[in-house]
């Protein structure tokens, strides 16, 4: 359910229905606000992460970029991703791709189609 059905929902149900409704209304609120929060946290990190990438490039922290994209893509579904997930794991422990910014995002646009500092795959 969407931002602006579910306020209206409650709204709509003030006075008018049993308080439990609203409050059933108000925890899908918190559950929406919750996942947003998440996001956000996570675009937060990310930030932070790009940030110290752009002062010096730092193999560690890219080889932790594999590792958590691994965890993502693992999370979402494993046997979808099963090549990527290989892939990621390997260059993790390879350590070749993390040496340097361009052989890193030739790797990343390759293996998972998007460029590592400037797109992210957004799931809602």
């Amino acid at each position: 359910m969407n931002r602006k059905e579910l306020l209206k929902e409650m709204k709509e149900s003030i006075g008018t229905k049993d308080p439990i409704v609203f409050f059933e209304k108000m925890v899908d609120v918190f559950d929406l606000l919750f996942d947003k929060i998440e996001i956000l946290e996570d675009e937060v990190h990310r930030a932070q992460i790009h940030a110290s990438l752009a002062v010096e490039w730092e193999p560690m922290i890219a080889g932790t970029m594999l590792v958590k994209e691994t965890e993502r893509l693992r999370s979402i579904d494993k046997s979808v991703y099963h090549n990527e997930i290989s892939a990621l794991k390997r260059a993790y422990a390879e350590d070749r791709v993390t040496q340097n910014y361009h052989d890193f995002c030739e790797f990343w646009i390759s293996t998972l189609g998007w460029h590592p500092f400037f797109e992210y795959p957004v799931e809602k």
